[in-house]
């Protein structure tokens, strides 16, 4: 199973149906991706939404499958990842893309994202069944980061390689966001232009919500309360990656599940960073790279960007945005 978990924003659905009583939000819920996945349609057909709900969720457990380094499933990720040094590893074609893509973000975003930090997850423990209580040694850590690095992987005509040993892929920081853009992508076969899948807070977004834009609330990283809110209409993806997903304290320090790849250790810039994009793929891999790299720097890197809408809250909560991201009861501190 794919192990991830985004609760950072809360899916807003006002009543619509004083004016067009036909329509109506048809609407299930599915545990995929380890998460609580929900799958809505605006439309009057229900019959024929139901159906692309079901198909969708389909797709998006194959998507699972492929991805995912836990479990019984086989997969190449897996077999990759078993390979020893210099044995050739044909990867499945939707994991090769992805691959050449999560390499790209990852030179795109000074190295903030990495898709081959796999023993370095698998050590902090934040993906498995039950935390641990205390992080690991430094030098367990320069273990693991000795067995990671884009560059010591490589694409051959026989397939993919490692140059390391033990080197593991981990795609949990790309994945999600792929499936949800399958899954959307089955609701466009069947032709629905309103709808909406929200897998654990990371989402894509069709059309509007009747006559009126989606209406999507960002959570406050320290309190139960939204941070505010923002509208998103036609065809966009909102993610939020924070550090209340999944941490531990310890010794009055919060240790959470984004970590940074300069040193093995969770990222200290920022609470919460939200990204609105053209598709969950983009949302979801660079609020984690942004989220390492923090507001000041990421910034910068967004000069070279285009598409990317973006709201940090930092380290020391105050606030950092983009000038194009537009939220709703913004203030300027949070308390």
């Amino acid at each position: 199973m794919i192990r991830f978990s985004a609760l950072g924003l809360i899916f807003l659905i006002s009543s619509l149906f004083g004016c067009a009583q036909a329509v109506q939000d048809v609407h299930e819920t599915r545990f995929l991706l380890g998460t609580l996945v929900e799958f809505t349609i605006h439309t009057k057909d229900k019959k024929t939404a139901l159906k692309a709900i079901s198909k969708a969720a389909q797709v998006m457990q194959q998507v699972e499958d492929t991805f995912t380094t836990y479990g019984d499933v086989d997969n190449t990720v897996k077999q990759f990842n078993q390979a020893n040094v210099g044995q050739a590893v044909r990867l499945a074609s939707e994991v090769d893309k992805l691959l050449l893509q999560s390499i790209s973000i990852h030179q795109q975003s000074q190295g903030a994202f990495d898709p081959t930090l796999g023993v370095l997850n698998k050590l902090w423990g934040f993906s498995g069944e039950h935390l641990l209580t205390e992080p690991p040694t430094d030098a367990q850590i320069q273990q693991a980061l000795a067995q990671s690095g884009v560059q010591s992987i490589k694409k051959t005509e026989q397939g993919w390689v490692k140059k390391v040993q033990g080197l593991a892929l981990d795609f949990g920081a790309i994945a999600k966001g792929y499936a949800i853009d399958q899954g959307i992508q089955v609701f466009k076969q069947y032709g629905f232009t309103q709808a909406i899948i929200n897998a654990g807070g990371d989402m894509r977004i069709l059309g509007q919500h009747g006559d009126q834009p989606w209406r999507i609330a960002i959570r406050h990283p320290r309190q139960s309360q939204a941070l505010g809110w923002v509208q998103v209409e036609h065809d966009t993806s909102i993610v939020t990656s924070g550090d209340y997903e999944r941490f531990y304290m310890y010794q009055g320090q919060r240790y959470h599940h984004i970590l940074n790849p300069e040193t093995g250790k969770p990222a200290i810039n920022s609470q919460s960073v939200t990204v609105v994009a053209p598709t969950a793929i983009l949302a979801d891999a660079w609020s984690t790279a942004l989220f390492v790299l923090g507001a000041e720097q990421g910034l910068k890197v967004l000069k070279k960007q285009k598409g990317l809408s973006v709201l940090w809250v930092n380290a020391d909560a105050s606030l950092s945005q983009t000038h194009d991201f537009k939220m709703r009861d913004m203030a300027h501190k949070i308390e």
